[in-house]
């Protein structure tokens, strides 16, 4: 984007207070910001490997009476003969008999950090550990007025001994629920994540009943590796109601509906959100992993989200209710139900939408407002080429997505994008006059823009044509940065070198030399390789672009490429790849176009200095 009207004093001091901002800003948030809440869940991290580590090292399973939620594998060691096993290609865990509760699930494909030994990501745990997180189903019974639970979370069912859930061995489990009421609950599960709970409600009490079911997602406290994003959506989430729109309430504004609650702001009983519809889904959604149940999408069901306080910890819950059905006199109901516990993969999430029927289950991926731009990227663009590369035996396949995807898009804009250079050209053909106009009328700033005009006219130049390369690169920009912050299969996925997570930042720093010197760095410190190259880019595109000819702006321009390094640097890597990659095409493209139009560039004056001739003489 070219200005060539000449700015004054003022003007230029405002350009250098925005700049100054800018970098205040980005430091600042860094520093007082993003590291100590790295800090933070690092010590609690330590703290609670700390605290189960002697128990761990004496091999006992005795321990001293927690005072509040303990290690999982601690709860689960204490429960275990009362539990279900949970054997899958892609899942393994349990399912507990106390309240056929499904508590306990990891994932075998996924680990928690980029090192194969740092064991499986956890998505369910029982309720009395840490981070607990589990799902559970119900019966409610109701006679005239009164209503009665015939099965929660805390009620006692049988299994078969040995009984072992896997994709091809269901398990039965029986509850006798009083009164002449049996319930049989078949659970299934298929090869990736979704549970079939099926439940047949028998009454042999010798008279009617009406009951119904519900099912609750239930989470007590934050998650384990949260971090506040603004990006990707973490919380309650479902789609519901008439129209199943989707929903979305985070952990923030669910801490403040109990606070509200405590100060008597809201009712006692009030939920969060509360609707009536047919069907839909709703559960409680982490960066990468989702729990949520499907009722059956006949049913009639009121869905709500609610949180509540229960000691040191908040109760965050996504459930439903579904239609009162009869049961006559010796008579049975059978009802169907799914549960989807697992990673976010779109493939899968897309899969189970079409098969089952399940309205907008791939809006688990937060695409954000602005979808019409991130799921078309990802869909139709990204994802097929990664899968290409990955048919191919292609280790760092996203990462070569990333730069194919790069070259798709330049070729897209590139009739666009070659007018908007050409005008560049001539721009930077026309400065020397420009410069003349300038100095001429000075003092005359009208005079000085009507002079400018005519030079336009006379030219046949478009001084605005030259933004909309930049204005282009604006929707591309923020649909790779969110589809590399919000999609699984960018997570922990190497590229080549040292970059082993494309959607982490670079890890190196030149303060360290790379690596080279033994020693950390803090992580606003942390500007690596890669963005270092970026800057080597953005400094080498400038260089072919219309330079200012006001020398304060000037000397900003020269600056940015050092302020967007930094920037860049806390950016994921695969972005700063891309955005690197792009403006090396950009170069060459717009290098090939300047020497077409006869103009000199200053990478032609750097060349000059350098090696003591122009560019086009060495051609």
């Amino acid at each position: 984007m070219d200005n060539r009207s000449g700015r004054g004093p003022s003007e230029n001091r405002n350009i250098l207070i925005a700049v100054a901002l800018s970098a205040a800003i980005l430091f600042g948030f860094e520093f007082f910001y993003n590291a100590p809440q790295r800090a933070r869940l690092q010590a609690e991290e330590q703290a609670r490997i700390e605290a189960t580590q002697p128990a761990q090292e004496s091999g006992s399973a005795e321990a001293p009476p927690p005072s509040g939620p303990v290690a999982r594998e601690q709860v689960l060691a204490q429960s275990a003969g009362a539990r279900i096993v949970i054997d899958t290609p892609e899942v393994d865990g349990s399912i507990a008999l106390e309240g056929a509760r499904i508590d306990d699930l990891n994932l075998r494909d996924y680990r928690r950090t980029i090192d194969p030994g740092s064991g499986e990501v956890t998505v369910l745990a029982p309720r009395a550990a840490e981070f607990a997180h589990d799902a559970f189903f119900g019966w409610e019974m109701r006679n005239g007025e009164n209503t009665a639970t015939l099965a929660d979370a805390f009620s006692g069912w049988s299994a078969t001994e040995g009984a072992r859930l896997t994709p091809e061995t269901p398990v039965t489990l029986t509850l006798a629920a009083g009164e002449g009421l049996t319930i049989e609950r078949t659970i299934s599960i298929d090869q990736n994540y979704m549970f079939t709970i099926t439940d047949v409600v028998r009454n042999s009490s010798g008279a009617p009943i009406s009951a119904r079911p519900f099912g609750t997602v239930r989470r007590m406290g934050l998650p384990q590796d949260y971090v506040r994003n603004q990006i990707v959506h973490q919380g309650l989430i479902g789609a519901f109601g008439e129209n199943n729109n989707l929903r979305q309430v985070t952990y923030e504004n669910a801490n403040k509906h109990i606070r509200d609650r405590a100060r008597g702001r809201v009712g006692a009983e009030e939920r969060i959100e509360e609707m009536q519809g047919q069907g839909g889904w709703f559960g409680i959604t982490d960066h990468y992993w989702l729990a949520a149940i499907v009722p059956a999408q006949s049913e009639r069901v009121s869905t709500y989200f609610d949180a509540r306080s229960e000691g040191a910890v908040n109760d965050y819950r996504a459930a439903y209710r579904g239609d009162w059905r009869e049961i006559a006199a010796g008579g049975e109901v059978t009802y169907t139900q799914h549960l989807f516990a697992g990673a976010k993969r779109y493939e899968v999430l897309r899969d189970y939408q079409n098969t089952m029927s399940i309205p907008r289950f791939d809006d688990a991926i937060d695409w954000g407002n602005f979808w019409f731009l991130t799921r078309p990227f990802f869909q139709w663009l990204l994802h097929p080429l990664a899968q290409i590369f990955a048919d191919w035996g292609v280790v760092f396949n996203f990462g070569l997505a990333i730069l194919a995807s790069t070259i798709v898009i330049k070729l897209l804009l590139f009739p666009l994008v070659y007018q908007s250079f050409k005008s560049m050209a001539k721009m930077r053909a026309l400065a020397p006059k420009m410069k003349e106009v300038q100095e001429r009328y000075a003092a005359d700033k009208q005079r000085q823009q009507q002079e400018i005009l005519k030079l336009y006219q006379t030219e046949k130049i478009n001084p605005v044509a030259g933004c909309v390369p930049i204005l282009l690169q604006i929707p591309v920009f923020f649909a790779l940065y969110k589809t590399l912050s919000v999609t699984i299969e960018m997570r922990h996925a190497p590229f080549v070198g040292w970059i082993h997570d494309l959607s982490a930042r670079d890890p190196t720093s030149i303060f360290n030399l790379f690596g080279l010197l033994p020693f950390d760095v803090p992580a606003f410190l942390l500007i690596g390789a890669w963005p270092i190259l970026y800057g080597v880019s953005m400094w080498a595109l400038q260089a072919l672009s219309p330079p200012p000819t006001d020398p304060v702006q000037a000397q900003i321009f020269r600056f940015l490429p050092l302020l967007f390094t930094v920037m860049f640097a806390a950016f994921p890597a695969g972005l700063v790849i891309y955005w690197t990659w792009s403006n090396t095409l950009s170069i060459l493209q717009q290098y090939v176009i300047m020497r077409r139009q006869g103009v000199e560039t200053q990478l032609d004056t750097f060349l000059a200095k350098r090696f003591g001739k122009t560019a086009k003489a060495a051609e």
